[in-house]
């Protein structure tokens, strides 16, 4: 994490909605957070929203592609990888 800070605008209900959230987080985690941690709290939060039938279209035409059992390999990698980027982000935010 950078030590370089800058300016940003943003609305006074924002402000005031980040606030809640770094006191919410600061009762359930004991730990002091900033705007900063709470910004990169909810960026580590955003889920994609996908369209069912989109995704179901997409994926047919890939069909046949993977061998048995190749999909769910790929699938476990991903997420250890997701695993290992969120503990790195505790870790960050835990030094804050």
């Amino acid at each position: 994490m950078s030590n370089m800070s800058t300016t940003i605008q943003i609305s006074k209900e924002t402000k005031k909605k980040l606030f809640e959230l770094i006191n919410r987080l600061e009762k359930d985690r004991g730990q002091r957070f900033t705007y900063n941690d709470a910004i990169e709290f909810l960026l580590k939060g955003k889920k994609m929203v996908v369209n069912k039938e989109e995704f179901l279209k997409n994926i047919k035409r890939f069909q046949g592609i993977l061998k048995p059992g190749e999909g769910q390999a790929l699938l476990k990698k991903l997420r250890d990888k997701e695993y290992e980027r969120d503990k790195n982000l505790e870790k960050r935010l835990s030094l804050s």
